[in-house]
């Protein structure tokens, strides 16, 4: 039993709401950290930043597909809307969905860039 446990962890579930809530109140966190005058970073500690936002980019893709495709599939539960609504909310979260993964690509391709910077400059260098 406990080799299965260790294969296969159990998750923890918690809302939506809640799980998009944290999500917005860490962005808006990061967003005030990184202004200018804000908490001071090194060079290498920015070039992390920049990888965990492709990553979380990336999943924030995928969060706004599987909410597209949550409201595409679920058309008899939302037969009281206009279908034209459910129809362009879905399409909305999907080209959003894109979108996101496109600006996840971009910014993944200047990885390499970021971390050169960071090798480049000292690494008590603070920014």
């Amino acid at each position: 039993m406990n080799a299965v446990l260790e294969h296969n962890p159990p998750r923890l579930s918690l809302p939506p709401t809640v799980v998009a809530g944290h999500l917005r109140g860490c962005a808006e966190e990061l967003a005030e950290s990184l202004r200018a005058g804000g908490v001071t970073a090194t060079a290498a500690e920015l070039a992390e930043v920049v990888a965990q936002l492709v990553a979380g980019q990336r999943a924030l893709a995928g969060a706004l597909a599987g909410l597209g495709d949550r409201l595409g599939e679920n058309a008899d539960a939302l037969v009281a809307a206009p279908p034209v609504d459910v129809e362009v909310v879905t399409e909305v979260l999907h080209a959003a969905a894109t979108a996101v993964g496109c600006s996840a690509d971009a910014l993944g391709e200047a990885v390499p860039s970021f971390e050169c910077v960071s090798e480049s400059v000292g690494p008590d260098t603070r920014l």
